[in-house]
Protein backbone atom coordinates (compact mmCIF):
# COMPACT_ATOMS: atom_id res chain seq x y z
CA UNK A 1 0.00 0.00 0.00
CA UNK A 2 1.42 3.40 -0.99
CA UNK A 3 2.21 5.66 1.95
CA UNK A 4 1.82 9.43 1.81
CA UNK A 5 3.46 12.04 4.00
CA UNK A 6 1.07 14.18 5.95
CA UNK A 7 0.98 17.66 4.44
CA UNK A 8 0.27 20.11 7.25
CA UNK A 9 0.29 23.83 7.83
CA UNK A 10 2.79 24.89 10.50
CA UNK A 11 0.91 27.94 11.63
CA UNK A 12 -0.05 28.32 15.29
CA UNK A 13 -2.71 30.86 16.11
CA UNK A 14 -2.61 32.28 19.63
CA UNK A 15 -5.85 33.83 20.68
CA UNK A 16 -6.62 35.53 23.97
CA UNK A 17 -9.95 34.94 25.59
CA UNK A 18 -11.08 38.42 24.53
CA UNK A 19 -9.91 38.17 20.93
CA UNK A 20 -12.48 37.79 18.17
CA UNK A 21 -12.40 34.74 15.92
CA UNK A 22 -11.13 35.28 12.38
CA UNK A 23 -13.92 36.28 10.01
CA UNK A 24 -14.18 34.13 6.86
CA UNK A 25 -13.28 36.27 3.87
CA UNK A 26 -15.65 36.34 0.93
CA UNK A 27 -12.84 36.16 -1.63
CA UNK A 28 -9.73 34.18 -2.50
CA UNK A 29 -6.33 35.67 -3.28
CA UNK A 30 -4.00 34.27 -5.93
CA UNK A 31 -0.59 35.88 -6.19
CA UNK A 32 2.98 34.96 -7.05
CA UNK A 33 5.75 35.33 -9.58
CA UNK A 34 7.05 33.80 -12.82
CA UNK A 35 10.71 33.70 -13.76
CA UNK A 36 11.20 34.92 -17.34
CA UNK A 37 7.52 35.49 -18.09
CA UNK A 38 6.13 35.35 -21.63
CA UNK A 39 5.14 38.76 -22.95
CA UNK A 40 1.38 39.40 -22.77
CA UNK A 41 0.71 35.83 -21.53
CA UNK A 42 -1.96 35.60 -18.82
CA UNK A 43 -2.71 32.88 -16.30
CA UNK A 44 -5.97 31.18 -17.25
CA UNK A 45 -8.24 29.47 -14.75
CA UNK A 46 -10.92 27.41 -16.47
CA UNK A 47 -13.95 26.18 -14.54
CA UNK A 48 -14.84 23.11 -16.60
CA UNK A 49 -18.05 22.40 -14.69
CA UNK A 50 -19.55 25.84 -15.40
CA UNK A 51 -17.50 26.52 -18.55
CA UNK A 52 -16.20 29.85 -17.31
CA UNK A 53 -12.71 31.32 -17.47
CA UNK A 54 -10.82 33.73 -15.24
CA UNK A 55 -7.73 35.51 -16.57
CA UNK A 56 -5.04 36.82 -14.23
CA UNK A 57 -2.78 39.56 -15.57
CA UNK A 58 0.99 39.03 -15.27
CA UNK A 59 3.22 42.12 -14.97
CA UNK A 60 6.40 42.59 -17.01
CA UNK A 61 8.50 41.49 -14.03
CA UNK A 62 6.48 38.27 -13.73
CA UNK A 63 4.50 39.21 -10.65
CA UNK A 64 0.75 38.81 -10.34
CA UNK A 65 -1.93 39.36 -7.71
CA UNK A 66 -5.67 38.96 -8.05
CA UNK A 67 -8.67 38.82 -5.75
CA UNK A 68 -11.39 36.40 -6.81
CA UNK A 69 -14.92 36.36 -5.40
CA UNK A 70 -16.21 32.83 -5.84
CA UNK A 71 -19.84 31.79 -5.78
CA UNK A 72 -18.78 28.36 -4.52
CA UNK A 73 -15.60 26.27 -4.06
CA UNK A 74 -14.30 25.47 -7.53
CA UNK A 75 -11.82 23.19 -9.29
CA UNK A 76 -9.96 24.95 -12.08
CA UNK A 77 -7.88 23.65 -14.96
CA UNK A 78 -5.15 26.26 -14.74
CA UNK A 79 -2.57 27.08 -17.38
CA UNK A 80 0.26 29.42 -18.13
CA UNK A 81 2.32 27.28 -20.47
CA UNK A 82 1.64 23.93 -18.83
CA UNK A 83 -1.64 22.74 -17.30
CA UNK A 84 -2.18 22.06 -13.62
CA UNK A 85 -5.21 21.69 -11.30
CA UNK A 86 -6.14 24.33 -8.76
CA UNK A 87 -8.87 24.27 -6.11
CA UNK A 88 -10.09 27.59 -4.73
CA UNK A 89 -12.65 28.66 -2.17
CA UNK A 90 -13.24 31.99 -0.48
CA UNK A 91 -10.75 32.56 2.32
CA UNK A 92 -7.82 30.91 0.56
CA UNK A 93 -4.62 32.85 -0.07
CA UNK A 94 -2.37 30.99 -2.48
CA UNK A 95 1.10 31.99 -3.61
CA UNK A 96 2.25 30.44 -6.89
CA UNK A 97 5.95 30.56 -7.73
CA UNK A 98 7.01 29.48 -11.22
CA UNK A 99 10.74 28.71 -11.60
CA UNK A 100 10.28 29.26 -15.34
CA UNK A 101 7.52 29.98 -17.83
CA UNK A 102 7.12 26.31 -18.83
CA UNK A 103 6.76 24.17 -15.71
CA UNK A 104 4.19 23.93 -12.95
CA UNK A 105 4.41 26.23 -9.91
CA UNK A 106 5.29 25.60 -6.30
CA UNK A 107 2.24 26.57 -4.25
CA UNK A 108 2.17 27.77 -0.66
CA UNK A 109 -0.21 29.62 1.61
CA UNK A 110 -3.65 29.01 3.01
CA UNK A 111 -5.32 26.27 0.94
CA UNK A 112 -2.13 24.92 -0.65
CA UNK A 113 -2.72 21.44 0.78
CA UNK A 114 -5.44 20.84 -1.82
CA UNK A 115 -2.98 21.67 -4.62
CA UNK A 116 -0.42 19.20 -3.29
CA UNK A 117 -3.08 16.50 -2.99
CA UNK A 118 -4.21 17.10 -6.57
CA UNK A 119 -0.61 16.89 -7.77
CA UNK A 120 -0.16 13.58 -5.94
CA UNK A 121 -3.38 12.28 -7.46
CA UNK A 122 -2.21 13.27 -10.95
CA UNK A 123 1.01 11.34 -10.39
CA UNK A 124 -0.99 8.25 -9.43
CA UNK A 125 -3.11 8.60 -12.57
CA UNK A 126 -0.01 9.04 -14.74
CA UNK A 127 1.44 5.84 -13.29
CA UNK A 128 -1.80 3.99 -14.00
CA UNK A 129 -1.71 5.13 -17.65
CA UNK A 130 1.97 4.61 -18.34
CA UNK A 131 0.80 2.97 -21.59
CA UNK A 132 -2.87 3.77 -22.19
CA UNK A 133 -3.50 1.19 -24.88
CA UNK A 134 -1.71 -1.60 -23.00
CA UNK A 135 -3.58 -0.75 -19.80
CA UNK A 136 -6.98 -1.30 -21.41
CA UNK A 137 -5.79 -4.31 -23.40
CA UNK A 138 -4.54 -6.35 -20.44
CA UNK A 139 -6.46 -9.32 -19.00
CA UNK A 140 -9.51 -8.26 -17.04
CA UNK A 141 -8.22 -9.63 -13.72
CA UNK A 142 -5.02 -7.58 -13.84
CA UNK A 143 -6.95 -4.51 -15.06
CA UNK A 144 -9.35 -4.77 -12.10
CA UNK A 145 -6.45 -5.23 -9.67
CA UNK A 146 -4.66 -2.16 -11.01
CA UNK A 147 -7.82 -0.06 -10.79
CA UNK A 148 -8.52 -1.34 -7.27
CA UNK A 149 -5.02 -0.35 -6.17
CA UNK A 150 -5.43 3.10 -7.72
CA UNK A 151 -8.69 3.63 -5.81
CA UNK A 152 -7.04 2.55 -2.57
CA UNK A 153 -4.13 4.94 -3.12
CA UNK A 154 -6.41 7.91 -3.87
CA UNK A 155 -8.58 7.20 -0.84
CA UNK A 156 -5.49 6.91 1.37
CA UNK A 157 -4.21 10.22 0.01
CA UNK A 158 -7.48 11.93 0.94
CA UNK A 159 -7.66 10.27 4.35
CA UNK A 160 -4.07 11.18 5.22
CA UNK A 161 -4.77 14.87 4.60
CA UNK A 162 -8.40 14.93 5.73
CA UNK A 163 -7.86 17.39 8.58
CA UNK A 164 -6.30 19.95 6.22
CA UNK A 165 -8.93 19.68 3.47
CA UNK A 166 -12.40 21.17 3.48
CA UNK A 167 -15.40 18.88 3.19
CA UNK A 168 -16.39 20.19 -0.25
CA UNK A 169 -12.99 19.24 -1.65
CA UNK A 170 -13.21 15.71 -0.23
CA UNK A 171 -16.80 15.14 -1.37
CA UNK A 172 -16.02 16.36 -4.89
CA UNK A 173 -12.96 14.13 -5.08
CA UNK A 174 -14.94 11.11 -3.90
CA UNK A 175 -17.59 11.84 -6.54
CA UNK A 176 -14.85 12.32 -9.13
CA UNK A 177 -13.42 8.92 -8.25
CA UNK A 178 -16.80 7.26 -8.80
CA UNK A 179 -17.12 8.92 -12.21
CA UNK A 180 -13.55 7.95 -13.06
CA UNK A 181 -14.26 4.28 -12.32
CA UNK A 182 -17.36 4.28 -14.52
CA UNK A 183 -15.40 5.88 -17.36
CA UNK A 184 -12.53 3.42 -16.99
CA UNK A 185 -14.84 0.40 -17.03
CA UNK A 186 -16.64 1.74 -20.10
CA UNK A 187 -13.28 2.28 -21.81
CA UNK A 188 -12.16 -1.23 -20.91
CA UNK A 189 -15.29 -2.63 -22.56
CA UNK A 190 -14.70 -0.43 -25.60
CA UNK A 191 -11.16 -1.74 -25.94
CA UNK A 192 -12.48 -5.31 -25.84
CA UNK A 193 -14.42 -4.48 -29.00
CA UNK A 194 -11.51 -2.61 -30.56
CA UNK A 195 -9.03 -5.43 -29.95
CA UNK A 196 -11.50 -8.01 -31.26
CA UNK A 197 -11.87 -6.11 -34.54
CA UNK A 198 -8.46 -4.47 -34.92
CA UNK A 199 -6.05 -6.95 -33.36
CA UNK A 200 -2.66 -7.58 -34.95
CA UNK A 201 -2.97 -9.69 -38.09
CA UNK A 202 -6.64 -8.90 -38.72
CA UNK A 203 -7.62 -7.46 -42.12
CA UNK A 204 -7.73 -3.69 -42.12
CA UNK A 205 -11.01 -1.87 -42.60
CA UNK A 206 -11.31 -0.61 -46.15
CA UNK A 207 -11.66 2.77 -47.82
CA UNK A 208 -12.66 3.49 -51.41
CA UNK A 209 -12.36 6.38 -53.84
CA UNK A 210 -10.58 8.90 -51.65
CA UNK A 211 -9.42 11.97 -53.58
CA UNK A 212 -5.71 11.66 -54.44
CA UNK A 213 -3.66 14.86 -54.46
CA UNK A 214 -1.80 13.61 -57.53
CA UNK A 215 -5.04 13.09 -59.45
CA UNK A 216 -8.05 10.80 -59.53
CA UNK A 217 -9.08 8.69 -56.56
CA UNK A 218 -7.50 5.85 -54.60
CA UNK A 219 -8.75 2.91 -52.55
CA UNK A 220 -6.89 0.84 -50.00
CA UNK A 221 -6.36 -2.00 -52.49
CA UNK A 222 -4.52 0.45 -54.78
CA UNK A 223 -1.73 1.11 -52.28
CA UNK A 224 -1.07 -2.39 -50.96
CA UNK A 225 2.12 -4.32 -51.70
CA UNK A 226 4.39 -2.69 -49.13
CA UNK A 227 4.17 -1.93 -45.44
CA UNK A 228 2.06 1.21 -45.01
CA UNK A 229 2.35 3.90 -42.36
CA UNK A 230 -0.94 5.85 -42.36
CA UNK A 231 -1.25 9.34 -40.90
CA UNK A 232 -4.82 10.44 -40.11
CA UNK A 233 -4.76 14.22 -39.92
CA UNK A 234 -6.44 17.54 -40.87
CA UNK A 235 -5.28 21.03 -41.77
CA UNK A 236 -7.07 22.47 -38.71
CA UNK A 237 -5.39 20.08 -36.25
CA UNK A 238 -2.51 21.66 -34.31
CA UNK A 239 -0.99 18.40 -32.99
CA UNK A 240 -1.17 17.01 -36.54
CA UNK A 241 0.83 19.92 -37.91
CA UNK A 242 3.34 19.51 -35.08
CA UNK A 243 4.11 16.00 -36.39
CA UNK A 244 4.74 17.13 -39.98
CA UNK A 245 8.50 17.89 -39.67
CA UNK A 246 9.05 14.57 -37.89
CA UNK A 247 7.04 12.74 -40.56
CA UNK A 248 9.04 14.33 -43.38
CA UNK A 249 12.27 13.34 -41.64
CA UNK A 250 10.96 9.79 -41.20
CA UNK A 251 9.98 9.53 -44.87
CA UNK A 252 13.46 10.62 -45.93
CA UNK A 253 15.10 8.17 -43.52
CA UNK A 254 13.05 5.21 -44.82
CA UNK A 255 12.79 6.19 -48.48
CA UNK A 256 14.76 3.10 -49.58
CA UNK A 257 12.87 0.71 -47.32
CA UNK A 258 9.87 -1.48 -48.15
CA UNK A 259 7.36 0.95 -46.70
CA UNK A 260 5.18 3.72 -48.08
CA UNK A 261 3.72 6.69 -46.25
CA UNK A 262 0.08 7.59 -46.72
CA UNK A 263 -1.57 10.66 -45.22
CA UNK A 264 -5.38 10.71 -45.08
CA UNK A 265 -6.95 14.07 -44.29
CA UNK A 266 -10.39 14.26 -42.71
CA UNK A 267 -10.89 17.85 -43.84
CA UNK A 268 -14.30 18.58 -45.34
CA UNK A 269 -14.54 18.09 -49.09
CA UNK A 270 -15.51 21.78 -49.36
CA UNK A 271 -12.04 22.58 -47.97
CA UNK A 272 -10.20 20.63 -50.65
CA UNK A 273 -8.40 23.77 -51.87
CA UNK A 274 -7.19 24.49 -48.35
CA UNK A 275 -5.96 20.89 -48.07
CA UNK A 276 -4.11 21.14 -51.38
CA UNK A 277 -2.53 24.45 -50.40
CA UNK A 278 -1.18 23.08 -47.13
CA UNK A 279 0.33 20.08 -48.92
CA UNK A 280 2.10 22.50 -51.22
CA UNK A 281 3.11 25.01 -48.51
CA UNK A 282 4.44 22.33 -46.13
CA UNK A 283 6.14 20.34 -48.88
CA UNK A 284 4.29 17.18 -47.87
CA UNK A 285 5.41 14.00 -49.56
CA UNK A 286 4.12 10.43 -49.71
CA UNK A 287 0.59 9.60 -50.84
CA UNK A 288 -1.86 12.35 -49.92
CA UNK A 289 -5.55 11.42 -49.75
CA UNK A 290 -8.72 13.24 -48.72
CA UNK A 291 -11.38 11.16 -46.94
CA UNK A 292 -14.96 11.16 -48.14
CA UNK A 293 -16.90 12.31 -45.07
CA UNK A 294 -14.64 13.83 -42.40
CA UNK A 295 -14.94 12.13 -38.98
CA UNK A 296 -18.01 10.26 -40.27
CA UNK A 297 -15.97 8.49 -42.95
CA UNK A 298 -16.51 4.74 -42.58
CA UNK A 299 -12.76 4.08 -42.43
CA UNK A 300 -12.45 6.53 -39.53
CA UNK A 301 -15.41 4.99 -37.74
CA UNK A 302 -14.14 1.44 -38.29
CA UNK A 303 -10.86 2.38 -36.62
CA UNK A 304 -12.72 3.92 -33.64
CA UNK A 305 -10.87 7.19 -34.21
CA UNK A 306 -12.10 9.88 -31.83
CA UNK A 307 -9.12 12.20 -32.07
CA UNK A 308 -6.26 12.97 -34.42
CA UNK A 309 -3.49 12.59 -35.26
CA UNK A 310 -3.77 8.82 -35.36
CA UNK A 311 -1.16 6.57 -36.97
CA UNK A 312 -1.74 3.07 -38.33
CA UNK A 313 0.67 0.44 -39.65
CA UNK A 314 -0.45 -2.21 -42.16
CA UNK A 315 1.52 -5.08 -43.71
CA UNK A 316 1.85 -5.55 -47.50
CA UNK A 317 -1.33 -7.68 -47.60
CA UNK A 318 -3.39 -5.03 -45.79
CA UNK A 319 -3.42 -6.74 -42.40
CA UNK A 320 -3.11 -4.70 -39.23
CA UNK A 321 0.31 -4.43 -37.60
CA UNK A 322 -0.67 -1.66 -35.17
CA UNK A 323 -4.02 0.17 -35.19
CA UNK A 324 -2.64 2.92 -32.92
CA UNK A 325 1.05 3.21 -33.78
CA UNK A 326 3.59 5.61 -32.25
CA UNK A 327 3.78 9.10 -33.70
CA UNK A 328 6.72 10.23 -35.86
CA UNK A 329 7.95 12.39 -32.98
CA UNK A 330 8.21 9.34 -30.69
CA UNK A 331 11.63 7.62 -30.78
CA UNK A 332 10.04 4.20 -30.19
CA UNK A 333 8.46 4.36 -33.67
CA UNK A 334 11.86 3.49 -35.17
CA UNK A 335 11.99 0.42 -32.94
CA UNK A 336 8.57 -0.69 -34.18
CA UNK A 337 9.48 -0.16 -37.84
CA UNK A 338 12.90 -1.80 -37.53
CA UNK A 339 11.30 -4.89 -35.99
CA UNK A 340 9.37 -5.35 -39.26
CA UNK A 341 12.62 -6.05 -41.11
CA UNK A 342 11.72 -3.72 -43.94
Amino acid sequence: MRKFLMIALSVTTLMGCNEEKEVQKDYAVVSGSIQNPIENRKIRLYDYENQKSILIEVAEDGSFNDTLKLESPTFFNTSYSSMFPLYLSNGMELTLKFKDSVGKPEVSGKGSISYNVLQNKNELTAELFDDYKSFFSQPEASYQQALKQYNADVKELLATNEESLDTTFIKKQEKSLETFNKQMNAEFERYKEINAKLGKGKPSPNFKNYINYDGGTSSLKDILGQYIYIDMWATWCGPCKYEIPFLLELEEEYKDKDIKFVSISIDARKDEDKWRKMIEDKGLTGTQLLADNEYQSQFVQDYFIQGIPRFIILDPEGNIVDYDAPRPSEPRLREVLDELDI
